[in-house]
């Protein structure tokens, strides 16, 4: 039985090995594009808000700090709020330095839909609630506005808190996520206004009639609709938002079910763009890649768990070794990244064969990793003993991802879905 499930992992890490070689491929021959612009239009900044008492201070100083020398204004939405939120809003209006409105819980995108209404300038910048911009971000934001088909840009965005675990390894990937959206660009295939740092056209807000509330990922269907109407969207990969990533399990849970429910939902009502040659980058790059990872999620879960139940009663329960110094070696390799170098080297001195699963395991694990390391040095980042830490036991926090992904496809047979405070 084990060997049969080896033999069928063979298929999805053969399509997983074409993936990340895809990836290589865009980096080698496609170069960094030059995005020209001087533009410096007027801004209106929405930061809707709901319980982000512990953060908005430092989210708007950071604002008022950008050193954006054109026309801004910064209105904060208040979606009722039970902390600390509105008296911090009214310290900064008493001042005059933000325009606010509160709203009645009726959900992000209602209230980002409100405060567009009081929005007098020609670019909304969406700002979350608890994200920090570095300074000179809104100046490499704005600037490619001066080309008349550019509708929307979206910043980078990198995780600030590391206090727990649980963070360590959201840091890593959203360091490599935002590597990834920056060779996205590099086809024309950005499909991604991200609530947390963009810039969008008020125009081509309005002619969408604003963020859509029946949908979980109001800024990605936002983008794609933008693309579908022939207009650019640009990846600013040094306009920074420093964000504060979910804490807690279940916060990352719900924040990720959220995200994958949603890209069900686009995978659903934009299915024309797939493979169309109108949106190239979009239709043969961005969006299929996205689409993949749900299949490969649902197999590759189903198999890795037969995997590692099937080799510990082969090797292990059979013989009557239920608990004991090797099983737990056993299981310590199959969840850190010290199984992969003990393979290798075990096939290196000729303890283990080289099968076909063996090399697509050691090779995609290898490439995968280069591209997590790259994304650091990318950023210019300093490799921190957590961000060791995370490489280590990556596997476990990518296993725990796989099964919120298995379980959002709940969503191919839901209608409706309710746009929720949930980042």
């Amino acid at each position: 039985m084990l060997r049969l499930v080896e033999s069928i992992a063979i298929i999805p890490t053969f399509f997983l090995l074409i993936v990340v070689l895809s990836q290589y491929l865009v980096l080698i021959f496609k170069p960094k594009k030059k995005i020209i612009g001087n533009s410096k239009p007027s801004v209106s900044i929405l930061i809707p808000a709901h319980n982000e008492g512990a953060y908005l201070r430092k989210t708007i100083e950071s604002i008022l700090n950008s050193d954006y020398n054109g026309k801004k204004e910064i209105i904060v939405i208040d979606d009722g709020s039970v902390d600390d939120t509105p008296r911090i809003i009214r310290e900064f209006k008493k001042k005059r330095l933000i325009k606010s409105i509160r709203t009645n819980h009726i959900g992000k995108s209602n209230a980002m839909n409100r405060g567009l209404k009081l929005a007098k300038n020609e670019i909304i910048v969406t700002v979350d609630g608890d994200t920090i911009i570095e300074k000179g971000s809104l100046d490499k934001l704005l600037a490619p506005f001066s080309d008349k088909k550019v509708a929307a840009t979206t910043g980078a965005i990198k995780v600030v808190n590391s206090r727990r675990l649980i963070t360590w390894f959201q840091r890593v990937e959203y360091l490599y996520f935002s590597f990834y959206k920056s060779l996205c660009d590099r086809l024309d295939g950005i499909i991604w206004v991200s609530g947390t740092l963009s810039a969008i056209r008020k125009k081509c807000l309005k002619d969408e009639k604003g963020f859509n509330p029946r949908v979980l990922l109001e800024d990605m269907d936002l983008a794609l609709k933008l693309i579908k109407k022939g207009y650019k969207i640009h990846y600013i990969s040094d306009a920074i938002a420093l964000t504060h990533a979910p804490e807690k399990i279940k916060d990352l849970a719900r924040q990720r079910f959220r995200w994958l429910r949603g890209g069900i939902q686009m995978m659903k009502q934009h299915f024309d763009m797939y493979f169309n040659k109108k949106y190239f980058g979009s239709g043969f790059f961005s969006l299929p890649l996205m689409s993949y990872w749900y299949f490969h999620s649902l197999i590759t879960g189903i198999l890795i768990f037969l995997q590692v139940i099937l080799g510990y009663y082969n090797y292990f329960y059979v013989y009557g070794n239920i608990l004991s110094f090797n099983v737990l070696t056993y299981f310590f390799n199959w969840f850190s990244v010290f199984g992969i170098i003990n393979l290798t080297y075990q096939t290196v001195i000729g303890n283990f064969p080289l099968t076909l699963l063996n090399f697509l395991n050691i090779i995609v694990v290898a490439l995968n990793y280069a591209i997590y390391f790259y994304s650091i040095k990318w950023f210019k980042e300093k490799l921190t003993l957590k961000d060791l830490f995370a490489f280590i036991f990556m596997f476990p926090y990518w296993v725990f991802l796989m099964i919120i992904q298995i379980y959002s496809n709940i969503e191919w047979f839901s209608e409706k879905a309710r746009n929720q405070w949930n980042k």
